[in-house]
């Protein structure tokens, strides 16, 4: 019989072992062109446009009036010490002469006894009469001296004792002395009413009626009405916002309102002068103003007064919120050609005329079309590229509207 060689019958050809590897490439390939058919290309994000994001404002002009705050207390222009002159009995006194009492100019505050005083200008008149007799006498012997003179014949110039020229100069002399004697004795006699220099009110009173006042001796206090004073302290920062070293306060006087604690405006005053000196302990400067009739307003004197001075006027600024100034003065721009929202970042330096806890004013460097950023910017440079936020252009209509600039 014929032998059969198991092992040929066991091995397969190499084709039929190449066929199962063949399938699974083919299923592969298959699946991946099958899954890259199915699969959608990504959607193409649209490239950004370069530059930080900001937001920008134009600013409107507008005018602006310094006003410095100040304090102080009205005192009067005018206070004395009321003095006699002369000595006597206080005979009468003036209804006003009370503390609080207010009185007019030339009226008659108190009256002494003016009895002794007649007297005397009854003797110095009697005095003047005797004088100026003796001097008509003298008169008469002197020309008749001379007519003698002339009568005899005699040539030449007679002497000065013969016309008795001596005697006549001595009554002169004795008529003036007792003139004077006279007019001293009326002013004495005047000076027994005692008036008013100035309107005013009494601020003490020491005298009364009967009392017995020596040369000198004081009968009061008196303070004027007319004017009323206040010393208003201002620091060397406030004389330059005020323009107070160069100007002529006497032709051009500072307007001053002063208001009580409540804020309410009392009266309108004027700076009148700057004090020469400092004050030694403060070292501030003190401007003096002056106040028409404070008592019509009620205003009496030792009152505290708030003050709000009036200074430089300035037409046409700027006013730019703190926060949207840079370091040194200086403020951040957008530049860009209006065709587009994208632009480029300028830095201008400006001229600041006044600063306060809300606004920058600026008086020069500025445009009022130029687009100012008020976004904040962490390392601003000239020349980067900036986005402008499309539709929201701020209008800072409130910073316009600021007229007045307190320190």
């Amino acid at each position: 019989m014929e032998k059969i060689d198991h092992q040929k019958l066991k091995r397969p050809s190499l084709i039929k072992r190449l066929i199962p590897v063949i399938v699974v490439i083919a299923v592969v390939f298959l699946l991946m062109s099958v899954m890259g058919g199915m699969k959608t290309e990504p959607a193409k994000v649209p490239e950004k446009p370069q530059g930080f994001l900001v937001e920008t404002a134009t600013l409107q002009p507008t005018d602006l009036i310094l006003a410095i705050d100040s304090q102080g207390t009205l005192q009067p222009k005018r206070q004395i010490a009321l003095l006699s002159e002369i000595s006597g009995r206080v005979v009468s006194l003036n209804p006003a002469f009370t503390v609080g009492g207010v009185f007019e100019v030339g009226e008659v505050l108190v009256t002494l006894d003016p009895a002794d005083y007649e007297v005397a200008v009854a003797r110095a008149d009697a005095n003047l009469a005797s004088a100026q007799a003796q001097l008509d006498l003298e008169i008469a012997k002197s020309d008749q001296a001379k007519k003698d003179w002339q009568s005899f014949g005699k040539k030449g110039q007679p002497s000065d004792l013969l016309l008795n020229k001596p005697q006549l100069a001595g009554a002169k002399a004795s008529v003036k002395a007792a003139q004077a004697d006279l007019r001293k004795a009326k002013r004495d006699l005047s000076k027994t009413k005692i008036i008013a220099p100035f309107t005013g009110t009494v601020l003490t009173k020491m005298v009364d009626l009967g009392q017995f006042v020596g040369i000198s001796g004081q009968l009061g206090s008196l303070a004027g009405t007319e004017v009323g004073e206040v010393r208003l302290p201002l620091s060397n920062s406030d004389l330059n916002k005020l323009n107070l070293i160069s100007t002529s306060l006497t032709e051009n006087p500072l307007p001053v309102r002063f208001m009580n604690d409540q804020g309410q405006i009392l009266t309108i005053g004027q700076i009148k002068r700057l004090e020469s000196s400092k004050d030694s302990r403060t070292l501030m400067n003190y401007a003096v103003a002056e106040i028409e009739r404070p008592f019509a307003g009620n205003i009496l004197f030792n009152t505290f007064l708030s003050a709000k001075i009036t200074g430089s006027e300035y037409n046409g600024v700027i006013a730019i919120p703190n926060s949207w100034m840079m370091p040194n003065d200086q403020v951040a721009l957008y530049i860009g050609d209006g065709s587009s929202e994208t632009g480029i970042l300028a830095i201008k330096t400006v001229e600041v005329v006044h600063k306060t806890s809300e606004y920058f004013y600026v008086n020069q460097g500025l445009d009022f079309s130029d687009h100012i950023i008020t976004t904040p910017i962490q390392a601003p440079e000239a020349g980067m590229q900036l986005r402008r936020v499309v539709g929201k252009q701020i209008d800072p209509g409130k910073a316009s509207l600021v007229a007045e600039a307190e320190s």
